[in-house]
């Protein structure tokens, strides 16, 4: 685990993307017309986790609040 005065910038993200048509932030209502994705990590878990190490959430650019939302290729 990473030391929180060595962590990345907290306003940072991986990746932007521009919606096909503006949407509305469900936490703070706000018209938005791009997402951004973050990058998870895992820090610690006491069991034998078959979850993934990293992952991918996808937050609003106004708030930062969590989106519901999937990346995936059709």
């Amino acid at each position: 685990m990473t030391d929180p005065v060595d962590a990345p910038d907290a306003l940072s993200c991986e990746a932007e993307y521009n919606l096909e048509s503006p949407a509305r932030c469900p936490s703070c209502r706000a018209d938005i017309a791009t997402v951004q994705v973050v990058r998870m990590l895992r820090g610690r878990v006491n069991f034998t986790s078959t979850l993934p190490r990293r992952g991918q959430v996808i937050v609003c650019p106004a708030c930062r609040a969590l989106i519901s939302a999937s990346l995936s290729s059709l």
